[in-house]
């Protein structure tokens, strides 16, 4: 299998979702990297590119709309996917063609459907 090219960074202050989203995406060879808090997400995205940010709506720190428009300003390529139990907090970004959101739970083959669409041969 050729090195992934990718780049795929979570954002979840739920270390269970971190863990369970970055086992589905380990062997769709993208580089896939965690971060536990939005802070965190907008160091990484600072220093590297990153080319699909999967990130939770409801965080304490900062919510992930507020993330995603912070990390759509330092890389305005990044494709993002926000997930969140709670249907209303749907973003309004997610009217974006680069924005989608995935209400939980969800099932893996809606995660992996999201990842081919939104970065096509993963």
């Amino acid at each position: 299998m050729p090195a992934p090219t990718r780049t795929v960074l979570i954002v979840d202050d739920d270390p269970q979702i971190l863990t369970l989203v970055e086992k589905m995406l380990r062997p769709r060879n993208v580089h896939v990297l965690v971060a536990p808090k939005p802070s965190e997400a907008l160091l990484i995205c600072e220093r590297q590119p990153v080319h699909l940010l999967i990130s939770d709506v409801a965080m304490p720190e900062m919510d992930g709309n507020k993330l995603a428009e912070r990390v759509l300003k330092l890389q305005p390529e990044v494709q993002v996917l926000l997930i969140s139990g709670r249907f209303k907090e749907a973003p309004a970004l997610a009217r974006s063609s680069r924005v989608r959101f995935l209400k939980k739970p969800f099932f893996p083959s809606d995660l992996l459907k999201n990842l081919r669409e939104l970065l096509p041969e993963s």
